[in-house]
C-alpha cells in the first residue's frame, strides 16, 4: 500500500483558515500602507498630492489645488485607512492564529515580493502564481499539509499572458519584482543578448521567475504587453492559466493572489516532470512528488475535479500535451494511476 502522501490539517487550523481566506477576500482591506498625503507651495497657491513609497521608488500622483472640498475628501480617505487598519489587525491576528495552528506560511523574502506585485495589480488583473509557492497554498486551501521535501522552496513563479491579464498593472512587472526592497538581482539569461526573466537575491537561495505560456516555436524570452516585461515561454502553461481561483497567503495580515486549479495544477505538474531535462532529475522527481500528494488528496477529497481536468486535457489541441499527460500518469503508483486510466478509457 502507498505512503500517506498527506497530513490532514486539524480542524481548528482548517477553520482558522477558512476565515482568514473568507474575511481577506470579503475586505480587500486597504491600509493605505506607504501612502500618504502631501501639500506644496507653488506661487499664492497650495498644492495636494497622493504619494506612494511602497514598492520603491516614490511617486506622487497630482490631486488639484488647495479647496475645502479637496481637503474634505482628504480627511474621508485618511479615516477610511484608519478603519482598514483595524481590519488589517484583526486579520494579522487571525493569520498567527492559523499558522500556529499548523498552515504553512511565506517567507519574509516572499511577502516582501509577493505583497509588492499584488500592490501593483497583477493579481487583480489576472496574473497568476504558479509554482511550489501555489503548490504551498493549495495545502492550505484543501485542509491538508503536504510532505516537507516538496514545501522548501526558495522560488517565486509569477505567470501573465494576453488570455489570463483582465487589466494592466500600472508599471512593468520587472520594475516591481526588482523594487521590492530585498535585494534583488537579475540572472544572467543564457543567451547574453536576451533580457532577463529571472532575479535572485545576492548571498541567498530565493528566485523570482517571470514566465508566459509558449505561443509557436520554442524561443528564450518573450515580451509580454500586459505586464510590460520579458518572461519566460512555458510550453502548456494556458492548461493552468485557463481555471484559477483567489486565495491567501499566510503573512502579516495576508496576501491575496491567484493559484491554479488543484487538479490542474497535479496534472501540468506530471506534464513538466516529462518534460525536463536529464540534468533536472531532482527537479523532475519534485514534480512527480508534489502532483502525486495533490491527486491523493483529491481522490480521497473531490474527485470529481481531477474527472473535470482530465475532460480540459483530453480537449487540450496538442497531441504531444495529451501524450505527456499519459506518460506521466504512466509514472504515478498504482492506487492513484488506475482510477485516472480508467476514466480516460472510460471517456474514449
Amino acid at each position: 500500500m502507498m505512503d500517506k502522501q498527506y497530513t490532514e490539517l486539524s480542524g481548528s487550523a482548517a477553520l482558522a483558515y477558512a476565515e482568514v481566506l473568507d474575511n481577506a477576500i470579503a475586505k480587500d482591506v486597504v491600509i493605505g500602507e506607504g501612502f500618504s498625503f502631501i501639500s506644496a507651495k507653488r506661487g499664492n497657491g497650495t498644492y495636494w498630492y497622493l504619494q506612494h513609497s511602497l514598492p520603491k521608488p516614490k511617486k506622487q500622483y497630482y490631486l488639484g489645488p488647495d479647496t475645502p472640498e479637496l481637503l474634505a475628501r482628504i480627511e474621508q480617505q485618511k479615516a477610511r485607512w484608519e478603519a482598514g487598519k483595524v481590519d488589517a489587525e484583526v486579520l494579522q491576528k487571525q493569520v498567527a492564529m492559523a499558522i500556529a495552528a499548523g498552515c504553512l506560511h511565506v517567507s519574509y523574502q516572499a511577502y516582501r515580493v509577493l505583497n509588492s506585485v499584488a500592490e501593483a495589480g497583477l493579481f487583480k488583473a489576472g496574473g497568476v502564481l504558479v509554482g511550489s509557492y501555489a503548490f504551498a497554498a493549495l495545502g492550505n486551501m484543501l485542509g491538508v499539509s503536504w510532505r516537507k521535501d516538496t514545501t522548501i522552496t526558495q522560488d517565486v513563479d509569477f505567470a501573465g499572458s494576453q488570455e489570463c491579464m483582465v487589466a494592466l498593472p500600472s508599471e512593468p512587472l520587472r520594475d516591481v519584482v526588482m523594487g521590492a526592497d530585498v535585494g534583488m538581482l537579475e540572472v544572467p539569461m543564457f543567451n547574453p543578448h536576451s533580457p532577463s526573466t529571472s532575479f535572485h537575491i545576492k548571498g541567498k537561495d530565493f528566485r523570482v521567475d517571470l514566465i508566459t505560456p509558449l505561443a509557436g516555436k520554442p524561443k528564450d524570452v518573450q515580451y509580454v504587453k500586459e505586464i510590460k516585461s520579458y518572461a519566460q515561454p512555458v510550453a502548456f502553461l494556458e492548461y493552468l492559466l485557463e481555471d484559477t481561483q483567489k486565495t491567501v497567503l499566510l503573512y502579516r495580515s495576508g496576501v491575496i493572489v491567484n493559484v491554479p486549479n488543484p487538479a490542474r495544477y497535479a496534472l501540468h505538474k506530471l506534464v513538466v516532470a516529462q518534460r525536463r531535462r536529464a540534468t533536472e532529475r531532482v527537479k523532475s522527481r519534485k514534480d512527480i512528488a508534489q502532483a502525486t500528494q495533490v491527486i491523493a488528496c483529491l481522490l480521497d477529497q473531490s474527485p470529481g475535479d481531477l474527472w473535470l481536468a482530465l475532460d480540459a486535457a483530453s480537449e487540450h489541441p496538442s497531441a504531444k500535451f495529451q501524450k505527456t499527460l499519459h506518460a506521466g500518469i504512466a509514472k504515478l503508483d498504482d492506487e492513484l494511476r488506475q482510477p485516472l486510466e480508467a476514466y480516460l478509457e472510460a471517456g474514449m
